[in-house]
């Protein structure tokens, strides 16, 4: 699996030699402290298939949560809203990680169509995840563990050389998903852009001028002086001159005309 890794553009992530590993890691973090959250699970998931996916979504919505409201309506999308789970596999994940950078284009034929890897590397994070559970309870899932005993568990995940890789991986899944608008656009409007004009197509907006939802405006019919002052005009689409700081000595870079120097 890291062979398969490197090959696809991991070869920092996948290095494995243990002359690598840090000299300054402090080691595991001290033990959680006992108290009533500890308590084990009740009914503890016997399908192996169904045990791995559970890891993998508490996995994802401790990595990007998504937040409720007192009636259980969500308030804030995490992860799983934006369809990380549909990315984590070669077939989709490697595109959508050259297409922003973080992955270089190699050639490795066939990539797409390796399941059997998709699975394995889902249960290699579920089964190294379970082993950092299990510091906190014995035979305990890490999806059976609370949500602090969760977010602990990864962060000695995270800081062990060997399980960090793979961590790595579902991570830059979950951050793709979320600002790549790659299953939903729910992720972009959450830090604040507008819905896409059609999500289906992949057109983010129909031009400008356009409402600051998005929507367009017909600039000959439309006063947009009026609609700017209203706050009804995006910033982007009102031709104004811009006008400094006051208390800025902008004679460095502007000339006695008005002009950049």
């Amino acid at each position: 699996m890291l062979r398969v890794l490197a090959a696809l553009g991991f070869l920092p992530a996948c290095s494995l030699d243990p002359s690598a590993l840090s000299e300054d890691d402090e080691g595991p973090l001290p033990p959680w402290p006992d108290g009533p959250w500890n308590e084990p699970p009740d009914e503890p998931i016997d399908d192996p298939e169904e045990a791995t996916s559970a890891n993998i979504d508490a996995l994802m919505e401790i990595l990007i949560p998504s937040d409720t409201d007192e009636e259980g309506a969500i308030i804030s999308v995490g992860a799983l809203d934006v369809g990380a789970r549909d990315l984590l596999s070669l077939g989709t994940f490697v595109p959508a990680a050259r297409a922003v950078g973080l992955l270089p284009e190699v050639e490795l034929e066939g990539y797409e169509d390796l399941e059997v890897f998709d699975g394995a590397l889902e249960a290699i994070v579920s089964a190294d995840l379970d082993v950092m559970a299990g510091q906190q309870h014995l035979l305990t899932p890490f999806s059976g563990l609370t949500r602090a005993e969760q977010e602990r568990a990864v962060s000695d995940a995270m800081n062990d050389d060997l399980m960090r890789p793979l961590l790595l991986v579902v991570r830059a899944a979950c951050f793709i998903a979320y600002l790549g608008a790659v299953d939903n656009d729910l992720g972009l409007q959450a830090i604040g852009f507008p819905p896409f004009a059609d999500l289906d197509d992949g057109v983010a907006n129909v031009g400008y001028p356009r409402r600051p939802d998005g929507q367009p405006i017909d600039a000959e019919s439309e006063d947009l002086v009026a609609l700017d002052q209203a706050g009804l005009l995006d910033d982007y689409t009102y031709n104004r001159e811009p006008e400094p700081t006051e208390g800025d000595d902008l004679s460095d870079v502007v000339d006695a005309h008005g002009d950049l120097i």
